[in-house]
């Protein structure tokens, strides 16, 4: 099927325009449902993106982009040979994957609060496990600090809240994890 391959054109909230194949923007439910709707004939702006995480964004969504109509002949190729068709593509995916969320935790979070705008479900399951795992076992001053969250409480609450739990307080403070 050599289908000439529709694009779209997004443009981030720093002016910069981006061509992306159609079959990789509808992994986006908003992006889906504009183009659905045909409220997407020429450039769509999105001002809430940065061109650099928008590039991150495209970057995660071209290489998932969902082939429907190869599934299907895959699938019935898979069930004649077993599950090595698509064992190696599935590995490619996870590597790329874990390298796609080994970034800076402020980049992390950036393109975590892309794919919440463009409701792109996959890719901020992928983001938050990561963000999670960083976070995880951490102690309450590791955690202010990554996610820069300013301390209000004064030294006597504070102290009222380490006799109470002190669990909450140990663990490893800031690692390399952060970046």
């Amino acid at each position: 099927m050599a289908s000439e391959k529709k694009m779209v054109t997004l443009k981030s909230n720093d002016d910069q325009e981006f061509q992306v194949e159609e079959a990789a923007v509808i992994q986006s439910e908003m992006l889906k449902n504009m183009i659905e709707d045909d409220c997407a004939s020429s450039v769509i702006p999105l001002p809430n993106i940065d061109s650099k995480t928008l590039s991150k964004v495209i970057e995660y969504l071209n290489k998932h982009i969902t082939r429907d109509e190869d599934e299907d002949e895959e699938q019935e190729e898979s069930e004649d040979k077993g599950k090595e068709v698509d064992t190696g593509e599935e590995d490619d995916l996870k590597e790329f994957d874990e390298q796609f969320v080994n970034v800076g935790f402020e980049e992390l979070f950036d393109i975590i609060m892309a794919a919440n705008y463009l409701n792109i479900h996959e890719l901020m399951e992928l983001c938050c496990q990561s963000a999670a795992d960083r976070l995880k076992n951490k102690s309450v001053r590791a955690v202010r600090e990554m996610l820069k969250i300013t301390n209000d409480l004064t030294e006597e609450e504070e102290q009222e809240i380490i006799n109470d739990a002190p669990w909450a307080f140990e663990g490893p403070e800031i690692d390399d994890t952060v970046n």
